[in-house]
C-alpha cells in the first residue's frame, strides 16, 4: 500500500504535488546545519544558463575519535564550460557550469572539520560514502583536494565506501564506461559516471565494496557512530523497482528519525511518516517530513 501511494505521488507531483511536499524557496548555497556540532551540509551549486539549477549536497559527520564521515562529493572541478577538461559538460552540455573547482567545496568541508569540530587535519581519518556512482556524488578531484590542497594525510585506513552494484560505474574511468549510446541519459545506465579527470591509482585503491548484488531495499550495509548516536547505511530502491541506480545507498538515524536519501527524484524505500526526509540534492531547511 505504501509503495502504491509513493508511485501515485510521484506520478501526480507535477500536477498537484505530494501532500507532504514543502516549497523550499530559493536554492541554498554554502553550509547548512543538520544537527548542531554533529552533522553539516555543504551545497555544491550548478547553474543552467547562469540560473541556479540544483545543488549536490555533501554531508559531513563528526565521527568518533579522529574519524570524519563524508557522504557525497559535489560537482568537482566544474567552473567554466569546457568539453575536454571536465566530465560534467560532456554529459550535461555547454550551458551548464558550477561554482567549483572542487577546492571551493572542500574549503567549506575543511572549515566544518577544523573550526566547528575542532579536529586537526594531521590526524583526521577520512571515510567517504558514495550515495551513487554519478560524478556529482563521487569524483577524483573532490577526494584529491583534501590531500593535494589541504594536506590531509592519505592514511592506510582511509576508505571510499560504495555499494558493490555501483563499484564498476564509479571506477571505470571512461565516459559511460565505454558503452554506447553515449552520452544518452535515457538509454545508457552509465550516463554520468566520473572519468575526467581520471582517478589517481592511490584513490582507486580506497574503494571498498558494501553489500551484495541482490540486496533488498532497506538492507543494512554498515553503521557508524557520531556524538548524536548511530547512523546506518542502507540499500536504496533498485532500478527494477523504480530506483536511481542499483547501488544507491541512504543513511538513516533511527534515534533522530532522519533519512538522508541518495537520490531525490526516484522512488524511495518506505519509511515512517514522522521522519525527516533529506536529499543529496536541494535545500535542507524546509526539507520534507514524510514520504516524498
Amino acid at each position: 500500500m505504501v509503495q502504491r501511494l509513493l508511485i501515485a505521488c510521484l506520478v501526480l507531483a507535477g500536477i498537484i504535488g505530494c501532500k507532504h511536499r514543502k516549497d523550499p524557496g530559493p536554492l541554498t548555497d554554502g553550509t547548512e546545519t543538520l544537527i548542531e556540532n554533529d552533522v553539516y551540509v555543504v551545497h555544491s551549486m550548478i547553474y543552467a544558463d547562469e540560473k541556479p539549477w540544483t545543488t549536490s549536497n555533501i554531508f559531513v559527520f563528526k565521527g568518533l575519535g579522529d574519524t570524519i564521515w563524508i557522504y557525497g562529493s559535489g560537482y568537482g572541478d566544474f567552473v567554466d564550460p569546457c568539453g575536454d577538461c571536465n566530465d560534467n559538460n560532456f554529459y550535461l552540455g555547454d550551458n551548464m557550469h558550477g561554482t567549483g573547482p572542487a577546492t571551493v567545496d572542500v574549503e567549506q568541508v575543511d572549515s566544518v572539520i577544523t573550526k566547528i569540530f575542532g579536529r586537526n587535519r594531521d590526524s583526521v581519518l577520512l571515510q567517504f560514502i558514495v550515495p551513487h556512482y554519478h560524478n556529482d556524488h563521487i569524483n577524483n578531484e573532490f577526494v584529491d583536494a583534501f590531500h593535494s590542497s589541504f594536506r590531509y594525510p592519505l592514511r592506510s585506513d582511509e576508505k571510499i565506501w560504495i555499494h558493490t552494484n555501483d563499484y564498476y560505474g564509479a571506477t571505470c574511468n571512461e565516459p559511460c564506461c565505454g558503452t554506447q549510446p553515449c552520452p544518452d541519459k535515457k538509454h545508457n545506465k552509465y550516463f554520468g559516471v566520473p572519468y575526467l579527470p581520471a582517478w589517481k591509482p592511490e584513490y582507486l585503491a580506497l574503494f571498498t565494496k558494501m553489500g551484495s548484488e541482490n540486496d533488498d531495499c532497506d538492507t543494512a550495509l554498515k553503521s557508524f557512530t557520531t556524538a548524536s548516536g548511530s547512523w546506518t547505511i542502507t540499500k536504496a530502491m533498485s532500478t527494477a523497482d523504480g530506483g536511481h541506480t542499483d547501488g544507491t545507498v541512504n543513511i538513516k538515524s533511527f534515534d533522530k528519525k532522519i533519512l538522508i536519501a541518495g537520490t531525490k527524484s526516484k522512488i524511495q524505500c518506505p519509511y515512517p511518516d514522522d521522519w525527516q526526509f533529506v536529499s543529496v540534492h536541494g535545500n535542507i531547511v524546509g526539507a520534507t517530513t514524510g514520504n516524498e
